[in-house]
């Protein structure tokens, strides 16, 4: 009787003991695991700075390139206003030159005259015996006739030297705009091969930062399951077989329900009009439903719609169009805010009064300073990827008292 006992008792600590080795064992790769995460997640934070540190050197080279586009325009005006004064001068100059022939010809015509009638000689004048009253006659005229010429030529010698001086500096001015703008381009390539370098480096972060989320992601749900697998360990040990076929039923009816959205991005539609010039004294708020979004280009989200990961709305639309297309004022306004801003990168925002204000974002380089005054289909920017955004195109927002408002519901 008591070698049976003790064999039920053999039979029974067997199964406890291995269960015990197994729960040993998880624990140490549970730990193991814990440790691997702490790690994982010490290195994201110290990426997270990296990336931080990147993103504030993009936007510094963002800032410079637009700075260099707005000059480079501001270039081309003067260019075209230094082409204008050569031509004004050209025109000067043919003027001063046909005056100019035309009183070398008076003045060719008046010696020839004097020839002809013998006066062309003051001595002999005085010396041919002639009446000397009439000798003192010609002789004033020929001295009124010498000063006459001598000053014509002398106001023709100043024009002359005036206008090439004017033509001179004229020169000057257009060889150093022509260096000016060599200079420009020259830095505007070297900041974008400096913005390529950094955006590679941004998005090698990026891509690092995702492969950590990824992977802590990974462990957490590791660290989860053998957690999981540990505390099951443990029921099996101390708890009946059906509490723990509950627990793993309840959980595999978990894990059934879970989804899964690998859908790419489509465009929800296509906008092909943009803003128009016009001229109207209506406030803001009358012209609803008559305006045009600032850029042609794909309608990627829905006003209001969650965004990925959620926890956040769309508060405006995001148009996905090609780079250094013109971003243009869908009305009158004034330029409030025309700087960087994290998140947005090349921002500018416009007041159209009554509380409205239109928000124009992510773009390459902004023409408008804040205080200028805009016009419906002024371009005010142009379109790129700045401040991090993965895609090329304008983030566009429109806001009333503070508030998003929907854009669609303001266009044609």
């Amino acid at each position: 009787m008591n070698g049976k006992r003790i064999l039920i008792l053999l039979a029974l600590c067997v199964p406890l003991c291995a269960g015990a080795s197994q729960v040993d064992r998880k624990q140490s790769e549970l730990e193991a695991l814990k440790r691997r995460l702490q790690t994982l997640q010490q290195e994201f934070r110290e990426t997270q700075t990296h990336r931080k540190e990147a993103a504030d050197e993009l936007r510094e080279s963002e800032r410079a390139i637009s700075s260099a586009v707005r000059q480079l325009r501001e270039l081309d005006g003067e260019r075209q206003r230094a082409r204008v004064d050569l031509q004004a001068l050209a025109q000067q100059t043919e003027a001063t030159a046909a005056r100019i022939r035309q009183q070398q010809a008076h003045l060719a015509q008046a010696l020839r005259g004097a020839y002809r009638r013998g006066q062309g000689d003051a001595l002999k004048l005085v010396l041919n015996g002639a009446d000397p009253n009439q000798s003192a006659r010609d002789l004033r005229y020929l001295a009124h006739l010498s000063r006459a010429q001598h000053a014509m030529i002398e106001t023709l010698r100043v024009d002359l030297a005036q206008l090439s001086a004017l033509q001179q500096q004229t020169a000057r001015k257009s060889d150093e705009l022509t260096r000016l703008q060599a200079a420009r381009e020259a830095e505007q390539r070297a900041l974008l091969a400096d913005k390529r370098e950094r955006e590679a480096v941004l998005q090698k972060l990026s891509a690092q930062i995702q492969q950590q989320r990824r992977e802590i992601s990974n462990l957490k749900r590791d660290e989860r399951n053998l957690t999981q697998l540990v505390e099951r360990l443990n029921r099996l040990m101390a708890q009946q077989a059906a509490r723990a076929r509950a627990a793993q039923l309840a959980k595999q009816k978990q894990a059934a329900g879970k989804t899964v959205n690998g859908q790419p991005r489509r465009p929800l539609a296509v906008n092909t009009e943009t803003p128009v010039a016009f001229s109207s004294d209506r406030p803001f708020s009358r012209l609803k439903g008559s305006l045009r979004l600032p850029v042609a280009g794909e309608l990627m989200n829905r006003f209001g719609a969650p965004r990925e990961g959620g926890g956040v709305s769309w508060k405006g639309l995001f148009i996905r169009a090609a780079q250094g297309s013109a971003v243009k004022a869908i009305a009158a306004g004034q330029v409030v805010f025309a700087e960087w801003l994290r998140g947005f990168g090349n921002l500018i925002i416009v007041d159209h009064g009554e509380g409205y204000m239109s928000l124009y974002s992510n773009n390459e380089s902004l023409y408008k300073q804040v205080g200028d005054r805009v016009q419906p289909g002024d371009a005010i920017a142009t379109v790129g990827n700045s401040g991090g955004q993965p895609d090329t195109g304008l983030y566009f927002e429109m806001r009333h008292q503070s508030r998003p408002v929907n854009p669609l519901q303001w266009v044609k």
